[in-house]
């Protein structure tokens, strides 16, 4: 909650960008546009060509790189990583789900009400379909580790695509969602495309503890609770947060913030 007050209350933004989510927008760009090739019979010049390009403009800005990046290693890794791409999901023997208006179901757009004044708004990679007719939410990660089934299974984004799908299903021209999943792109010197990790729907139980679990974070967020959630575990994730320094030091050089926002802080 911490992180979400800083970002959307006071408008708080981390002063320089992390390599990483500028790796992972240019490889998403590329694997969507050949997607929406692959579905609608375009032609496009080399993956690798399209991620060069893609990645010329996300990387133009000043980037944050760790201490085994840097931007030549990064480029490389994703041409190689894109280059992978097509062959994998040619033996996921998976398709792009086409919609009533004839487009191709990539980065979707949907919202659903969730409370009287809320909504619950998300973006999906793609929808799918496989040759049994299932109609698949699939997830494209580029990340630095694998997981298992055990994530795909508990995984709340997926619990969310599954309730947004489902609200628009007529729209959508389908009965309901069938399985969901995620596609794991993974960060090597070797990249790896890890065949799609594909799990049955949500039970309509997990559904509505989850509407739950967004009714309650929804009613802190109006009235102002906006406390720390670091977890319980052992090295729970506070170094991935671009607050972790304000929040644990009070450090702010690392951050843009507004001239609003400043006396909000002398009491966070």
């Amino acid at each position: 909650m911490k992180q979400v007050y800083f970002h959307y209350k006071l408008g708080i933004r981390p002063s320089v960008t992390s390599a990483n989510l500028a790796f992972g927008k240019a490889v998403d760009q590329t694997v969507m546009d050949y997607l929406e090739a692959d579905a609608t019979g375009k032609r496009l010049p080399p993956l690798e060509d399209v991620f060069l390009r893609h990645w010329k403009k996300e990387s133009s800005i000043s980037l944050e790189y760790s201490a085994t990046q840097s931007e030549t290693k990064m480029k490389d890794m994703g041409a190689a990583m894109v280059a992978k791409f097509p062959a994998a999901w040619e033996q996921s023997g998976l398709m792009v789900f086409v919609m009533p208006d004839g487009s191709p179901a990539l980065q979707v757009a949907l919202k659903v009400k969730i409370t009287p004044r809320d909504f619950l708004q998300g973006y999906l990679d793609l929808i799918a379909m496989d040759q049994l007719g299932n109609v698949i939410i699939l997830d494209i990660k580029t990340t630095g580790v694998a997981y298992d089934d055990l994530y795909v299974r508990q995984s709340d984004q997926l619990t969310a695509y599954q309730l947004l799908v489902d609200s628009h299903a007529r729209d959508l021209g389908i009965e309901q969602t069938d399985k969901v999943g995620f596609m794991c792109l993974h960060k090597k010197k070797d990249p790896e495309i890890h065949q799609p990790q594909i799990v049955d729907r949500r039970p309509s139980s997990r559904v509505q503890e989850y509407i739950q679990t967004c009714q309650w974070f929804l009613d802190d967020y109006h009235k102002g609770r906006f406390n720390r959630s670091p977890l319980g575990a052992f090295n729970s994730p506070c170094n991935m947060c671009d607050f972790n320094r304000l929040c644990s030091e009070g450090i702010t050089s690392d951050l843009d913030i507004p001239d609003s926002a400043h006396q909000f802080l002398q009491v966070a």
